[in-house]
């Protein structure tokens, strides 16, 4: 069993997350179910984490962490605001207080679990997979932990029966994935390019969640399925919806190509590591985001997951320029404010590389940008 994840947040990125190795079990019948899908869901273990979260005080003072700005948030406030002085809020509050990696930790390992009746029991497919996130470690699965406290929590707050009067509204944020995500077109996409298959996708969603978004690849009994923790999709009115269908595929596939990246660039290591030592080039330090990314192929693969967004589109949206210009402002401005000064002379580079032959297998073009950014100072 292999695997990889990587974690992304609106205002700092983690990479990579877990070091240890963990429990996944693909039998031959999930195998079978799972081959070729891009599926999306609402877990009800985990959102019962994400409720319990957004109950604590520290999720109810940091918007980025839950999604306050909808109705789904409000009626959650109302309903299960009786129930903030419970011990499984407390629970929760506490760990967040200890460290916001607890979010993931809480969230991620929730994936594991389902309800039977009263009882949250273990699905045996993901055993423990979030054991640790940067220098966060954990010796024991939180879910296990607390699981009488979260249990009583979901009892006395009939948290199930809220879960089963979302449905409506459930359906209609998979529906909206369906129309506006395009993961399917985004996994084609990178397949071809990197030469490097997934066999699954499974979307994990919620109304509450903000900005900490994580993706994590599995490997088990010759299957690997990507698991992506995303927010659910937004539209902006005053867009065009070819731009909004483009800007909800950008949150998706700036997770999905770590995926495709992280295992390219660790062939090109030795490489990356010397070019992007020079880290004062490269990174503006004095924005604190930038702390996350501590070491050269960090940083290297942030510029790469967000400039492969714009090959993506001229690809996939060849005649339409405007859309190409806007998404290159876009993730350019949106890497210089992450603290990457040199992401529009990086991203311009690596079109103009791509733009050569567009059939250009994926190392080459990692040669000819490794020896670019070698040339610069």
């Amino acid at each position: 069993m292999k695997k990889a994840l990587f974690l992304s947040v609106l205002y700092f990125v983690l990479l990579p997350l877990f070091g240890q190795e963990q429990e996944v079990t693909f039998s031959e019948e999930f195998k079978n179910e799972n081959e070729g899908k891009v599926t999306i869901e609402i877990n009800e273990v985990q959102e019962l984490t994400h409720v319990l979260m957004a109950m604590t005080t520290v999720g109810s003072n940091d918007s980025n962490m839950i999604n306050h700005d909808n109705e789904y948030y409000k009626k959650l406030i109302s309903r299960f605001s009786p129930f903030r002085g419970h011990k499984a809020v407390n629970i929760v509050d506490s760990l967040l207080k200890e460290s916001v990696i607890y979010y993931i930790l809480l969230s991620s390992n929730a994936t594991g679990f389902k309800f039977e009746g009263k009882n949250i029991t273990k699905t045996n497919i993901y055993t423990f997979p979030a054991k640790a996130v940067g220098t966060t470690q954990i010796t024991e699965d939180p879910i296990l932990k607390y699981q009488k406290e979260f249990e009583n929590f979901a009892y006395v707050s009939r948290f199930r029966e809220f879960f089963a009067e979302q449905d409506t509204l459930y359906d209609k944020i998979k529906s909206d994935y369906e129309k506006y995500a395009d993961i399917d077109k985004q996994k084609n996409w990178l397949e071809k390019k990197f030469k490097y298959n997934i066999n699954s996708y499974r979307v994990l969603t919620s109304p509450l969640i903000g900005g900490i978004n994580a993706t994590i690849t599995f490997e088990d009994n010759n299957f690997k399925e990507t698991l992506l923790y995303l927010p659910i999709i937004t539209r902006k009115h005053e867009l065009p919806e070819d731009i909004n269908k483009v800007m909800n595929s950008r949150v998706i596939f700036t997770e999905i190509d770590h995926n495709y990246v992280g295992p390219m660039s660790e062939r090109h290591r030795e490489n990356i590591d010397t070019i992007f030592n020079n880290r004062s080039f490269w990174v503006n330090s004095s924005n604190k985001s930038t702390m996350h990314y501590p070491n050269p192929i960090k940083v290297f693969d942030e510029y790469m997951t967000w400039g492969l967004f714009i090959l993506y589109v001229s690809d996939t949206f060849p005649n339409n320029q405007e859309l190409i210009d806007y998404v290159v402002d876009h993730v350019d401005n949106k890497m210089i404010s992450k603290g990457f000064p040199k992401a529009r002379d990086f991203n311009q580079e690596l079109f103009r590389l791509y733009k050569r032959n567009l059939d250009m297998p994926m190392e080459q073009l990692y040669k000819g940008i490794l020896e670019w950014s070698a040339t610069q100072r």
